[in-house]
């Protein structure tokens, strides 16, 4: 019998070759398209901007950028990164063979390298929206490894917003099928994450992805040997998060609370309970 063909498509960052590296240890991969993005001018950049946000929105976007560089963010979450997946798991992708590239995977030379595999499998992750023309090119089923769990967290920064609303126990990772609605399509499971004390936010985010890789592994191979079972999502739960709500104040918010302890309460406060669970003694 011929072998599925499975392809990944995925982005070119730390997190993006771990999640990929992690498939290609387990799944018998046919190729690895890895989407920079389409090229866009200065000029396209700023009529984007201006017919996506208003006037107040782009201010906070720009107010928000200069504190992010002021911060540090670039360094901090490389080498949050680096710590969590190993410098060893994400510096690189392992199977350099296997890469293509695109600008675009939207764009008719994206459409027509996903069309080169004739894929009965895509695996997607840490791109932007894959349009309905890429997955027409499949013949069994898209897959998409979400870092928030849906339907409650769907959208974007989904390590993020449970911070924010200190729902700690709703951060983890989602595999779901990938269709045209954000983070939509049926839900092939969730994973949860372990929190350490000291995590910042990005280390957080970076616990999302590592627990995500693992359930896309699981479930893939499920999928495989023809054992994998989803649910519908019930759209009307929860909420799709937009890039533009997370401005400054709810970027300060976050910061503030996980300075004043947030994690590390919770991590305390859930070693306590496990400790306190009565002991079962089998016969």
């Amino acid at each position: 019998m011929k072998s599925p063909r499975v392809i990944v498509i995925t982005g070119d960052g730390l997190e993006h070759h771990y999640v990929t590296n992690k498939l290609a240890a387990k799944i018998p991969l046919a190729g690895i398209i890895v989407d920079h993005g389409k090229p866009v001018s200065k000029a396209e950049k700023v009529r984007r901007y201006f017919r996506r946000y208003t006037i107040p929105q782009l201010m906070s976007r720009v107010w928000l950028a200069l504190l992010r560089k002021a911060w540090g963010n670039s360094a901090s979450r490389h080498r949050a990164l680096l710590f969590v997946f190993g410098a060893e798991n994400c510096r690189q992708f392992q199977h350099p063979e296997l890469l293509h590239h695109v600008n675009g995977i939207n764009t008719p030379d994206g459409i027509r390298e996903v069309a080169s595999f004739e894929p009965d499998v895509i695996l997607v992750y840490g791109t932007g929206i894959v349009g309905g023309k890429v997955l027409s090119q499949v013949r069994t089923i898209a897959l998409n490894m979400h870092t928030g769990i849906s339907p409650y967290y769907r959208g974007c920064d989904c390590a993020f917003w449970p911070l924010h609303n200190k729902e700690l126990h709703m951060l983890g990772a989602t595999v779901h099928e990938c269709v045209k609605d954000v983070d939509g399509g049926r839900i092939f499971g969730t994973a949860g994450i372990e929190l350490h004390a000291d995590d910042d936010l990005f280390a957080v985010f970076a616990r999302c992805v590592d627990a995500g890789a693992s359930l896309y592994v699981q479930k893939v191979e499920e999928l495989l040997q023809g054992k994998l079972k989803g649910d519908p999502q019930d759209l009307s739960k929860g909420v799709e998060y937009m890039a533009v709500m997370r401005d400054a104040r709810a970027e300060r918010k976050v910061r503030d609370s996980i300075r004043a302890g947030m994690i590390r309460r919770f991590v305390e406060s859930k070693n306590v309970q496990s400790n306190s669970a009565p002991v079962v003694v089998g016969r």
